[in-house]
């Protein structure tokens, strides 16, 4: 049993070796894909370089520690999660990636898959992530998701749309 535990930590982190290899659009899709509840604070490590600034709709955070925090309460009820990058930019050591996430998770969106699209900003210094922005639409991502909050959230969207497409 150790063993199997042990083999499958193995093949879900890369070393510092095959880290250094990847290209950083590489090294983005890598960690989106392998991060989990299980292994924040080694994918943190491995792909944030100490000094990263993090930015997103929901916070704004200075350092690794932050993000471990953060990443570890943020994952600890996701079901199951993926990135899928449909484009990825770099030039320099910026890296610009749109992508779909899809979630499960018991909170949200009763329990079910859903998907949302978004883009990431990552610039890179000395080959870790040394700032990071994350852009997605917050009602989609959770307002909506939300029960009574998500019937209201559709309902005043629903209303700006016919009155963008009365113009």
């Amino acid at each position: 049993m150790n063993a199997i535990i042990i083999g499958l930590l193995l093949t879900s982190f890369a070393s510092a070796a095959e880290l250094s290899q990847m290209s950083n659009a590489e090294k983005v899709n890598w960690s989106f894909n392998t991060l989990n509840k299980d292994n924040v604070s080694e994918v943190v490590d491995q792909f944030y370089h100490e000094e990263v600034e993090f930015s997103d709709p929901v916070e704004k955070i200075k350092g690794r520690d932050g993000i471990k925090k953060y990443y570890g309460n943020m994952y600890k009820n996701v079901k199951e999660i993926r990135f899928d990058f449909s484009e990825m930019v770099s030039q320099g050591d910026t890296v610009v990636g749109v992508w779909v996430m899809t979630l499960k998770t018991d909170s949200l969106n009763g329990g079910e898959s859903f998907q949302v699209e978004g883009n990431s900003v990552i610039r890179f210094k000395d080959g870790k992530a040394i700032y990071h922005r994350d852009y997605f639409d917050m009602g989609a991502f959770i307002y909506e998701k939300i029960p009574v909050v998500g019937w209201l959230v559709r309902k005043v969207k629903d209303k700006l749309k016919l009155e963008t497409e009365e113009k």
